[in-house]
């Protein structure tokens, strides 16, 4: 795969590097650390404070008009990372005599050759070598991050935000990393004193299969020491599995935003980690000189191990499990609203407690509403004294004050009842859960703000919502069916029954369940309840057995329903799991 990167040497920044070791000195001396330290610490500062807005801009961060800037960002981020490499290595008395670009799968970036550096005698001054790409990294993106805080929007405040991004995810993700040949791969070479680490890695896991595996007696290890002997194997595994996961996050990063792009990346993926390797071993098997008098076995146990494989992956039913994330719900409950309006006074019962139908839960408190109606009792005494007046001097026509103080007392009235209604009581007998009530004293609750609930202990079910990309469970009967509780994991609760029934659209039990509130179903931005659904789901109820309830039954208490169905292959299960993922992740 060489021709994925390919290095142009451009000049000679030997001669430059010696000009500049004053300043390089400055800069690697006391002085430069202390500036260093503190320009980390105040562009830090600046993210923390612009936190909400920095993950907000990242969204865009592959939309089609920002390209341009991520890749000059790039540019200049990986600039300064190469030539700190070759000034530190100036520093230390090594020689930098290549400075050009490489073309990386076709797109050019700097590099420098500081391979000077592991002449150095001392190993702290080859780490710092190691290490100073990632530390100039680091300073460019807490320097953008000042940049990015205090400027507006427009070019510059987005060629920052792009830098930060290349200059701290990337490094930490690519560079620092040691499961990568980069930097952080350097480094960790040298502290562990084991060359060719990553082909050694390689090596010793070959020299395993041949040895364990085709039962080779001639197979040679790449361990030289005990330590190396679970040291390599150890590292070539890690590397290859961050290798896969690094591949399949970014080609669903890229995916998300360019689709055919995505496709492409992962056909690529595809053929550098299973055709390739699958060619090279039939080559291997077919063709290796270190098979001549083993080639008939190896070949007869490899294709023994691959039948196998397949036959457990494809033939072999394995048990097949859903997980459904949901709430309890009690069969029966009364959902309050607060009737009238002011500051919550008092909790007049506990929250979880079991109450009785007309008994007060608590009290609200309106300090306006009071002075309504005392002012206009003082008016009513007043039209009173003024009837009574009336009445005394023999007024013929007392029909205007009469009607005054009708008014008066239908408005006293209506007053009375909306202090009235600054008590809520109880409408039937059960549980009352308020949970969000808790501490809110002194809290201003509007009309028709949740009293909680009452909930009849009677009866329970857990009620989940599956997207219907998750079709195969409406098709497919429920064998058993088991809920775990948030916070009480180890416990199982068996299902009664369980019922699935799809819904194109509708309220979703919970606000839990919705993305909204950290689920799975799309909701409407329109819904500040975060509950109105905007894709098809399946609704699936589970009846609870009631011996639960005392000890663990809350009504809304988040859980998990597994659903245990007919058993069916792995790789059916995976071809299912993969379909669900594209569908969700990309809608095809």
């Amino acid at each position: 795969m060489g021709i994925m990167s390919i290095k142009v040497p451009l000049f000679d920044p030997d001669r430059w590097l010696e000009r500049a070791l004053p300043v390089i000195r400055l800069a690697f001396g006391p002085i430069g650390l202390t500036l260093y330290l503190l320009l980390l610490l105040a562009g830090g500062k600046a993210l923390m404070d612009e936190a909400p807005r920095l993950f907000e801009q990242g969204a865009g961060l592959l939309a089609p008009a920002n390209l341009g800037l991520l890749y000059l960002g790039f540019l200049l981020s990986k600039a300064l990372h190469e030539i700190s490499h070759a000034a530190v290595c100036k520093h230390f008395g090594g020689e930098v005599h290549k400075l050009g670009l490489m073309f990386l799968i076709f797109a050019p970036m700097p590099y420098v050759d500081a391979t000077s550096a592991w002449g150095f005698r001392r190993r702290r001054e080859r780490l710092l070598v190691g290490l100073a790409g990632v530390l100039a990294d680091l300073a460019m993106a807490a320097a953008c991050a000042l940049l990015w805080a205090y400027t507006a929007p427009g070019t510059l405040n987005s060629l920052a935000h792009n830098i930060i991004f290349v200059a701290s995810v990337s490094t930490f993700v690519f560079n620092l990393n040691p499961l990568l040949r980069f930097d952080g791969y350097h480094v960790l070479v040298d502290l562990l004193g084991v060359p060719n680490l990553f082909q050694r890695s390689r090596e010793q896991l070959r020299y395993l299969a041949e040895r364990h595996l085709l039962r080779l007696p001639h197979a040679v290890p790449g361990a030289r020491t005990p330590t190396e002997s679970w040291l390599l194997p150890t590292y070539g595994v890690l590397s290859l599995a961050y290798w896969l996961l690094l591949m399949v996050t970014i080609i669903t990063f890229v995916a998300g935003e360019y689709f055919e792009v995505g496709v492409a990346l992962a056909l690529f993926m595809l053929f550098v980690s299973l055709v390739l390797p699958s060619w090279k071993l039939v080559r291997y098997l077919a063709a290796s000189p270190s098979l001549a008098f083993h080639r008939t076995r190896a070949i007869a146990i490899s294709t023994a191990m691959l039948a196998i494989t397949l036959g457990l992956l494809a033939g072999v039913p394995m048990p097949d499990r859903v997980r459904v994330t949901g709430v309890v719900q009690a069969g029966q409950t009364r959902q309050m609203h607060v009737s009238g309006e002011g500051f919550l006074r008092e909790l007049m019962v506990t929250p979880g407690s079991p109450v009785q139908a007309g008994q007060e839960l608590l009290r609200l408190d309106n300090p306006d509403l009071v002075y309504q109606i005392r002012l206009v009792r003082m008016q009513l005494a007043q039209l009173q004294a003024q009837e009574v007046q009336a009445v005394a001097a023999a007024v013929a026509d007392l029909s205007a004050i009469v009607r005054q103080r009708q008014a008066i007392e239908d408005s006293l009235q209506t007053l009375l009842e909306r202090e009235q209604s600054l008590l809520v009581r109880a409408p039937v007998a059960g549980i009352w859960v308020a949970s969000d009530l808790e501490g809110a004293n002194g809290q201003w609750l509007a009309r028709g703000a949740p009293a909680g609930t009452v909930v009849n202990q009677e009866a329970w079910r857990f009620v989940g919502v599956l997207p219907q990309v998750g079709g195969h469970v409406f098709g497919d009967s429920v064998r058993q069916a088991e809920v775990r509780l948030r916070g009480e994991e180890g416990i199982n609760l068996s299902a009664l029954s369980t019922q699935v029934m799809p819904f194109e659209q509708g309220q979703l039990p919970a606000r839990a369940l919705g993305m909204a509130g950290g689920g799975e179903i799309a909701v409407a931005n329109s819904d500040p309840q975060g509950l109105t659904a905007i894709e098809p789901f399946f609704r699936i109820e589970s009846v609870l057995s009631p011996e639960h309830a005392q000890a663990l039954l809350v009504h809304g208490r988040v859980g998990t329903l597994r659903l245990t169905l007919s058993s069916r292959p792995l790789l059916q299960q995976w071809e299912r799991s993969a379909r669900q993922f594209l569908q969700r992740k990309f809608r095809v």
